[in-house]
């Protein structure tokens, strides 16, 4: 497995650096690549999926994508940041990127392996005065569907707090 995970402090580059180690644990992805989205040129939609399908294995991009404040008493404030998982699945076999085929897992199984691997657990992270308490795993959706191929986007939101 290829495992990346470069980050430069910030509490959402943290997160998402627990969340790739996390998911090297699985042996789903023992073959695969498993990396902080290092990011794109590609012009469009289009081209971005090309990009993730030239990974011949499984692959697994994880980015932070969204922030929402969630209000306190007296001014302060939580924040619920979304972190998106993109899982791209190859399978020659008609059907199998989703429902795999004995030798390869699909997408299917993957979305078990990933709720079971996120939510509600402790991510216990500090950085830059922010606390990152729990994960949970908010589901997946399908971005990109061909016999061959299957992208799913899988979301986790971890709940951050001013540290004490």
């Amino acid at each position: 497995m290829t495992v990346v995970t470069v980050h430069d402090g910030a509490m959402a580059s943290v997160t998402e650096a627990w969340i790739v180690e996390r998911l090297q644990t699985l042996s789903v992805f023992a073959n695969g690549t498993v990396e902080q989205f290092p990011g794109t040129n590609a012009p469009s939609g289009e081209k971005l999926v090309e990009e993730m399908l030239a990974h011949r294995r499984t692959y697994v991009a994880v980015l932070f994508e969204s922030d929402r404040a969630i209000e306190l008493q007296e001014g302060e404030q939580d924040y619920e940041p979304t972190y998106a998982i993109y899982i791209v699945v190859q399978n020659a076999r008609p059907a199998a990127a989703r429902k795999g085929d004995g030798r390869t897992p699909g997408t299917n199984l993957m979305r078990d392996l990933l709720r079971n691997a996120l939510h509600n657990q402790e991510v216990n992270l500090s950085a830059n005065g922010f606390w990152a308490g729990r994960a949970e795993f908010r589901g997946v959706t399908a971005v990109f569907q061909r016999a061959d191929a299957f992208i799913m986007r899988a979301e986790v939101v971890v709940r951050e707090a001013a540290a004490a």
